[in-house]
């Protein structure tokens, strides 16, 4: 089968397209044919070595000296081709959805537990449109419900709303939970982001809404690119402040500090509970939820999806297709 592989730590120039021989499932597993990869941010640190994880997350996630995930790709969504004589939740012919956690989604076949992190897709997505989501609304959901616990009437700010995790956010916050939703996003997608829920669009190039007067029940960084210490002042007396930045030692000090001793707080370090991806099948073809895709590459160009996810400007989702 081909798959993408990363031998060595570096720049997208290490991944290559080679053929591989086709996993065999182990009795608890799944075979999927897959059709579709989505790009997340662990995607970038397994291939490129940067040292984000620390400790044993480091060692059994993305190695030392050289890659531990061979076949890049966490997120995908495919049809189950064999399953393994223990595995009674699935059958052949189901399409499916999840993450990989030992990657191998950017292949034309991939092995996974029957385990949580697996679901059948939504019916009204494709499968470029449901790989989307596993890395974008899974995280998404958990810093808004898990977390930040929002609540209808509650005043919700997302931060970097137009990205991969940013566009469910706003979704979510607004069409499930029922709250004013206040977009932050770059001009060229301001329309994009009032489009899917947003009640008001704040231009970061122009304004910065930390300074602006307004404050919120919950605010949502969804790319990790702001701080609690700035942000705290944007916050009402009992506000949260939650953050993708969930590796980041800083943040989990100031949490167990905010949990402690002051009325406003920090919440961090959440992957995401994969169970819910039973309940966003719910919600999406309830049509609460889309996916947003900024672009879609072919399989032998996943090194320029890769590229385009580091310039930081995706509009959504990039998912890369393995039909």
């Amino acid at each position: 089968m081909k798959a993408i592989v990363c031998e060595k730590f570096g720049s997208a120039d290490v991944l290559e397209l080679k053929e591989i021989e086709k996993p065999l499932p182990k009795d608890n597993e799944v075979l999927i044919r897959n059709h579709a990869s989505a790009m997340q941010a662990l995607d970038i640190t397994f291939r490129s070595g940067r040292k984000v994880l620390s400790g044993l997350d480091r060692i059994f996630m993305s190695g030392i000296r050289k890659p531990r995930v061979k076949v890049v790709g966490l997120d995908y969504s495919g049809e189950v081709v064999t399953v393994g004589k223990n595995v009674s939740q699935f059958k052949e012919g189901d399409q499916v959805y999840g993450l990989s956690k030992k990657g191998g989604a950017c292949a034309e076949y991939l092995s996974v537990p029957s385990t949580s992190e697996l679901a059948i897709k939504p019916t009204n997505m494709s499968f470029q449109e449901a790989a989307a989501v596993v890395g974008g609304a899974i995280p998404a959901l958990a810093a808004l419900k898990d977390l930040a616990k929002i609540q209808p009437g509650h005043n919700v700010l997302i931060n970097g709303a137009s990205g991969g995790i940013g566009t469910f956010a706003v979704q979510i916050a607004k069409n499930v939970y029922n709250t004013e939703v206040t977009g932050v996003c770059g001009t060229n997608n301001l329309s994009m982001v009032k489009d899917i829920g947003a009640d008001f669009v704040i231009d970061y190039t122009k304004e910065d809404f930390t300074k602006n007067g307004q404050i919120y029940d919950v605010i949502f960084d969804a790319v990790g690119k702001n701080t609690f210490s700035n942000c705290k002042n944007s916050l009402t007396k009992n506000g949260i402040y939650v953050t993708v930045d969930f590796y980041n030692p800083k943040m989990h000090l100031l949490q167990l500090i905010t949990s402690k001793f002051t009325s406003k707080k920090i919440k961090s370090g959440m992957l995401g509970n994969f169970d819910d991806l039973n309940l966003l099948r719910d919600l999406i073809e309830e049509g609460k939820i889309r996916s947003v895709i900024d672009k879609v590459y072919p399989l032998h160009q996943t090194a320029d999806a890769h590229r385009h996810y580091e310039t930081g400007h995706a509009k959504g989702r990039i998912v890369i297709t393995i039909d």
